[in-house]
C-alpha cells in the first residue's frame, strides 16, 4: 500500500472516531486528552505515515521535545512513555 493511501486510511479512521466522540479503548492517563485520543486511534488503525503539525503539537503539549529526525512511530512511543504504557497497553513498571 502506498504511504499516501495508508495515511489517508489512518486519517479517515481518526476523523471518524473524533466525530463519534470518544475513541473506544484504553483510557490513557498522564497525557492530554488529545494524546489519549491519538493513542487510541493508533491502537485501532496504525501510525501516521509522517509527522504532522498536529502530531508534533500533541508531543509538545505532553512535554516531549521531538528531534527533527524522529519518525511518527518514535513520537507515538514517546507519548506512550509519558502515559506510562507500552504498545500493548500494559502499564510499564
Amino acid at each position: 500500500m502506498e504511504p499516501a493511501n495508508q495515511f489517508a486510511q489512518w486519517i479517515a479512521l481518526f476523523v471518524n472516531k473524533c466525530r463519534a466522540g470518544k475513541t473506544p479503548g484504553i483510557q490513557y492517563t498522564g497525557v492530554t486528552p488529545a494524546a489519549g485520543e491519538l493513542l487510541r486511534s493508533v491502537d485501532a488503525g496504525g501510525v501516521p505515515a509522517f509527522a504532522t503539525k498536529s502530531l508534533l503539537e500533541i508531543a509538545k503539549n505532553n512535554g516531549i521535545e521531538v528531534d527533527s529526525r524522529w519518525t511518527p512511530n518514535e513520537i507515538v512511543e514517546a507519548i506512550r512513555s509519558v502515559a506510562g504504557v507500552d504498545a500493548s497497553g500494559e502499564q510499564k513498571t
